[in-house]
């Protein structure tokens, strides 16, 4: 391209070159013609000066001709030199433009990312049960760890009064025992005694008789007392 734009202004230099050769020589052929007046005639003379105004009239043409295209080629130059910066003024506002596309591409991306975490999230908060349901259980719960624990309070008492009972029946069955022995040890030595001895050991027993019925008598009390428990404990789980 450089080659050919050389070529064409070689070719314009040379063409200007002839064209004021070609002036000059008409201009020193009138020169001639002025100088020898004997062997020009007028019309000669006058056919040559009409020539030579007409190759200036060329020249003139010409020389305006290149300072239109040389104004065309200016202004055409400045169009393309402002061309070429409001292009580059696009071209850095389509940077920009891009780069905070990207920047809304990135933002979409998150927030798209955080929607389906949430949407997730949503899904699997929707399988669990409801907060009125989860209350209803947990109050469901502790009425039954309440009555588990009022049912093992009543437990412990139970086992308790029923230890209390033993320990007392086996205190009972020890004076039992004490008592029976005295008997025994009495009736023999009531054996080796004479008759009035006889009476007064019959009414040694009679009293101690009277102290066994006695112990006999809060063993069954105490016995029925643990009978009354478990029956209102039983009366207790019916009506629950």
């Amino acid at each position: 391209m450089e080659e050919d734009d050389e070529g064409v202004l070689r070719n314009r230099l040379i063409y200007k070159d002839i064209i004021i050769k070609k002036i000059f020589k008409k201009y020193l052929q009138l020169v001639s013609l002025l100088n020898s007046p004997t062997s020009a005639t007028s019309p000669q003379i006058q056919q040559t000066y009409t020539q030579l105004l007409n190759e200036f009239s060329l020249f003139e043409l010409s020389i305006q001709k290149a300072q239109t295209i040389s104004e065309t080629c200016r202004e055409e130059s400045n169009y393309y030199e402002q061309l070429c910066k409001q292009r580059e003024i696009e071209i850095e506002n389509e940077k920009k433009e891009i780069i905070k596309l990207k920047e809304t591409l990135d933002h979409e991306k998150k927030h798209r990312q955080y929607k389906e975490q949430y949407l997730a999230l949503y899904k699997v908060i929707n399988e669990k049960p409801s907060i009125e349901q989860t209350e209803k259980e947990i109050q469901k719960s502790q009425k039954e760890l309440n009555d588990l624990s009022d049912q093992t309070n009543k437990t412990t008492s139970k086992l308790e009064l029923r230890t209390k009972q033993f320990q007392l029946l086996l205190h009972t069955l020890s004076e039992l025992e004490k008592n029976l022995d005295d008997d025994f040890i009495d009736n023999n030595n009531q054996n080796s005694n004479n008759n009035d001895n006889n009476a007064m050991a019959t009414t040694n027993s009679d009293d101690i008789t009277n102290d066994n019925a006695n112990d006999n008598n809060d063993v069954d009390e105490v016995m029925k007392e643990g009978e009354e428990d478990d029956e209102d404990d039983d009366i207790t789980e019916k009506e629950r």
